[in-house]
């Protein structure tokens, strides 16, 4: 299953907060550093650093389209995404957004797939779905539900909740076909940039995920926005 582990490691999701409702046409940049780049709580840098960035344009009307690319371990590649959607509010509490991500890895364009996804908000409260009908390298139907929770501490220190859940048409870890992943994290401002440290793990061991990329990690990151 080392290759159906590898799709995983070669999917991730940009990192980014997704406004209730657009006020304003904007146009914005970030730029990462970080000690691990884990996607669906898979490290895609076998536990080695990695560098991200991207930039994005969203109108007044909701519309928003952008890309996002960070380095990768695998494949003599990298990974680029490009996204595009529209996010708006149901209420002064409630927002959504639904989307379309492509995923692209230059030079090994059989792995590239698509994906769909929906959020909606309520308050500090996000709710996901991204469903894959060709998931990475033909490995069929995925879908990914998660629950994320965010709260203020105090001090300019933010506090993070996640749990995630993949599921499969297949069975892609032995007899497997799903499984959870888990964080928490802390994140701050400090001198223009945003510091953050994250706890991540997964319902998996060594055995199921046929690597140590599935155990638990400490990751630190540095972050700035434009």
């Amino acid at each position: 299953m080392k290759k159906l582990t590898k799709a995983l490691l070669a999917t991730g999701l940009l990192s980014a907060t997704f406004a209730v409702q657009a006020q304003e046409a904007s146009i914005a940049a970030n730029v990462a550093l970080k000690t691990d780049y884990i996607y669906r709580g898979i490290s895609q840098t076998s536990g080695g650093s990695a560098i991200q960035g991207g930039f994005d344009f969203a109108s007044e009307s909701g519309f928003y389209v952008g890309t996002w690319a960070s380095s990768i371990t695998f494949d003599d590649s990298i990974e680029i995404d490009y996204y595009g959607g529209f996010r708006g509010a149901l209420t002064e509490e409630v927002g959504y957004d639904i989307g379309v991500l492509y995923y692209d890895y230059p030079g090994m364009s059989s792995d590239d797939f698509v994906e769909v996804y929906g959020k909606v908000t309520y308050g500090s409260l996000l709710a996901t779905i991204n469903y894959s009908n060709d998931f990475y390298a033909g490995t069929g139907k995925a879908w990914y539900y998660t629950l994320d929770y965010g709260f203020a501490l105090g001090n300019d220190v933010t506090l993070g909740l996640h749990y995630g859940f993949s599921d499969f048409d297949q069975d892609v870890f032995g007899t497997e076909d799903s499984y959870s992943d888990y964080n928490v994290s802390l994140s701050a401002p400090f001198a223009g940039t945003t510091l953050s440290l994250m706890y991540n793990n997964t319902s998996m061991d060594d055995g199921d995920c046929g690597s140590a990329d599935c155990e638990a990690a400490v990751v630190f990151g540095i972050s700035k926005a434009f």
